[in-house]
């Protein structure tokens, strides 16, 4: 199985009494792989009609499968399998109508529809045109990939002004406990091997840079990994325990019709999302030692918002 940065060894059981395909929910967990939810639940029946004890399929697996020398993009119900992480039903042996050699124990590709090739070509045609526009990126100075329009901002999407500690300013974020409240402190989480190495770089480039730093801190808030859709690793760190023990910020928030109203008129619009925007807050001098977070190297402290708050 094939996602972006990554790929996933798996052995699949061919099995013709399974009306679709599907891969093991706790397979699924295991590997952080990202899900998307189904319009309505789907039932799910044994061989013998009787409703399944697990109840039904509420999420779908969409992935990039490979086998042998045969490659598909394959949408995979979400189910409790628990004898194997992935069955490959009736619907996909119908459709690919593979030979079958039980004296080698080999299934052969050799019927499949004219669809099934064109679809191949396509995948490849996109792996093709991604690794040629990464090669070229890799090729291109950061002067050359921005557009000469855009010269004079270079400095604002420089990676070393990025990773320098912003100064505190009275914008600075202020971590205010309500009276009597008293610091709370959380396990470890436990991590897959990938979001092991995920942590250690992590850590490596924030110590490095300053956003973080060793701590003895008495409260601390739940750290973890999330996969993006792009198949990399998010740092998320949970923050509500803490949010239940502060003082309530009520600054009054724009009327989204009242900015609306300002639009008349205009035709031309500009959408910014900026990158890492919680990177940019510097947490007031202080506070720091409110926003820590334990993980199996050691408890850290966030001088700035380095994760992205759950």
């Amino acid at each position: 199985m094939e996602f972006p940065r990554r790929q996933i060894p798996v052995n699949a059981l061919l099995d013709s009494g399974c009306t679709g395909s599907c891969i093991d929910e706790d397979f699924v967990q295991q590997n952080s792989i990202c899900t998307r939810k189904t319009a309505l639940p789907i039932p799910v029946y044994n061989a013998d009609g009787s409703a399944n004890a697990n109840g039904s399929i509420t999420e779908f697996v969409d992935i990039a499968m490979t086998i042998g020398d045969h490659r598909e993009q394959i949408a995979l119900a979400v189910a409790k399998l628990g004898s194997s992480p992935l069955f490959i039903g009736h619907e996909w042996l119908h459709f690919h109508n593979p030979s079958t050699d039980w004296e080698t124990s080999t299934v052969l590709f050799d019927r499949c529809p004219e669809l099934c090739a064109k679809l191949q070509d396509h995948m490849h045609q996109e792996e093709e045109a991604e690794d040629e526009e990464a090669k070229l990126k890799k090729e291109q100075t950061f002067q050359e990939r921005v557009p000469s329009l855009y010269h004079d901002f270079c400095n604002l999407f420089d990676k070393e002004d990025f990773d320098k500690l912003p100064p505190q300013t009275k914008w600075s974020h202020v971590i205010e406990l309500i009276q009597g409240a008293r610091p709370v402190d959380c396990k470890v989480y436990p991590l897959t091997l990938a979001e092991q190495d995920e942590l250690r770089k992590f850590i490596e480039e924030n110590l490095k840079s300053g956003p973080i730093r060793p701590s003895k801190s008495p409260m601390a808030s739940p750290f973890f990994f999330i996969e993006k859709k792009d198949g990399s690793l998010r740092p998320v760190q949970d923050y509500r325990k803490l949010n239940e023990m502060t003082v309530k910020n009520r600054y009054p928030l724009p009327l989204i019709q009242e900015l609306l109203d300002k639009l008349k008129g205009t035709r031309y619009f500009t959408k910014l999302d900026v990158h890492w925007g919680y990177n940019n807050v510097r947490i007031k001098e202080g506070d720091e030692w409110k926003a820590a977070f334990p993980t199996n190297m050691g408890t850290l402290r966030a001088n700035r918002y380095v994760l992205w708050p759950h």
